[in-house]
């Protein structure tokens, strides 16, 4: 068979030479490698983090810390209101990685003790530090296997997520592109987001009401926490519906609705709710269990009654892995910020896609976005929210600047190169040092 060289002088002077009818395709993959390699082969030159003591979840959380709602501690007496009396302090851990050619990335996951700080800055920068910034692959799968005698989930996987993130946002700005440009550019489809959450409320009206915002402000699809779990037997389970209900009753029919039972029910609890769901049109219930309680979520799926979401909670891909084999959900959602980072969010997109399930990840970020575009099986992304009339002398700053905005219930799509963010020194003064 004929040969024929690629045309480049690297490949005339290593004597290179490709089939005929293959040198077209051998040289676009020999000039695409030739190119990121001379282009973007940079090292990492240090990774740091610092943790900051406040909420990631911004104005969500000024108002959900404070509501009734089903929860993993439902089993238990409440010792406060809501759910703040539970939780762990609220808390962020932020990684800055700076390149050898002196640019720099952001990126961040919930840390409400310094764990995952400690973590970064104690070990897993270290491992990091040193590497090719563009083998995101490799070096994730270094940080992960050097903390397993003390990771696999929980605050280390959220403290890779960070570096992954940052590492992304940096070699995007190296390149001068948004990173889902990187990530195969955007998939073609429309990205839609839905709004996170009516809160619970013993007055109808008032949920009617935050329905309504929502829905005049341009979503097509709106979620809903549930206000009641097992310990309110019987009666709660009517209130359940009748929320429900009345949520469905004030949007029009083109408006999805979505429910969130946030790992608070049991298995008896949950199969009466969806029998009692069924036929009301919803999109998913979502954890209707606690996440271990994989084999349970598979019996509720199998009922067919409402569809399974789950996985927020979930992380890395072997979980996520899990989920698949047991055919336990129908909507997956991880959480970059949990899962494990940009590399393996994306990761867990392509499994499911090629399980024919659908990922619409659990909430909205820059990076969250970032990967949702580039990825034909996510077709709507979370975006937590409060009502417009919500929170005179309430609301906060946001950490940071540069998330794209949702007009009309669509993501702008990002233009700035690798996440887009930056510090806002008024909520993070202590960061000022870190902006750009």
């Amino acid at each position: 068979m004929q040969k024929l060289g690629c045309f480049c002088l690297t490949c005339q002077r290593a004597g290179r030479a490709y089939p005929l009818r293959a040198a077209a395709a051998a040289r676009l993959v020999h000039h695409r490698q030739q190119h990121l390699a001379t282009r973007f082969h940079v090292e990492i030159a240090s990774v740091e983090a610092r943790h900051v003591p406040r909420s990631m979840w911004g104005n969500f959380w000024q108002q959900q810390k404070s509501v009734r709602g089903p929860s993993p501690m439902n089993e238990f007496p409440r010792r406060g209101d809501g759910w703040s009396w539970y939780t762990w302090p609220q808390g962020v851990v932020v990684v800055r990685v700076t390149l050898a050619d002196g640019t720099t990335g952001l990126g961040y996951s919930e840390d409400g003790i310094g764990a995952a700080t400690l973590m970064v800055n104690a070990h897993l920068g270290r491992i990091a530090t040193g590497l090719d910034a563009t083998a995101t692959e490799q070096i994730w799968e270094q940080m992960y296997r050097s903390s397993i005698v003390y990771g696999r989930k929980g605050a280390a996987i959220e403290a890779i997520s960070a570096i992954d993130i940052a590492i992304w946002d940096a070699i995007g700005k190296s390149a001068g592109k948004p990173v889902y440009q990187l990530l195969g550019g955007p998939s073609g489809k429309t990205v839609r987001a839905y709004a996170s959450k009516v809160q619970p409320d013993d007055d109808l009206r008032e949920v009617r009401r935050m329905a309504r915002d929502y829905a005049e402000r341009g979503y097509t699809g709106v979620k809903a926490n549930f206000p009641f779990g097992p310990a309110d037997g019987r009666s709660g389970l009517l209130a359940n519906l009748r929320y429900i209900e009345a949520i469905r009753e004030e949007l029009d029919d083109h408006i999805e609705l979505m429910s969130d039972a946030y790992m608070g029910w049991d298995r008896p609890f949950a199969t009466a709710m969806l029998r009692g769901l069924a036929g009301l049109g919803l999109r998913w219930v979502e954890e209707p269990l606690v996440p271990d309680d994989i084999f349970g979520h598979a019996l509720l799926r199998d009922l067919g009654l409402v569809p399974i979401a789950t996985g927020e909670h979930e992380f890395t891909r072997h979980g996520f892995q899990q989920l698949l084999d047991a055919r336990a959900a129908d909507v997956l959602q991880p959480d970059v910020h949990r899962v494990g980072g940009i590399t393996e969010l994306r990761r867990v997109c392509q499994m499911a896609s090629g399980s024919g399930i659908e990922v619409i990840p659990h909430v909205y970020s820059a990076a969250t976005l970032h990967v949702v575009l580039s990825q034909p099986n996510c077709g709507w992304t979370e975006h937590l929210t409060n009502p417009s009339y919500w929170g005179a002398g309430r609301r906060v700053d946001p950490l940071f600047l540069g998330e794209p905005e949702v007009r009309d219930g669509t993501p702008e799509l990002p233009t700035a190169p690798g996440i887009g963010l930056t510090i806002n020194p008024k909520a993070l003064p202590d960061l000022a040092d870190w902006q750009d």
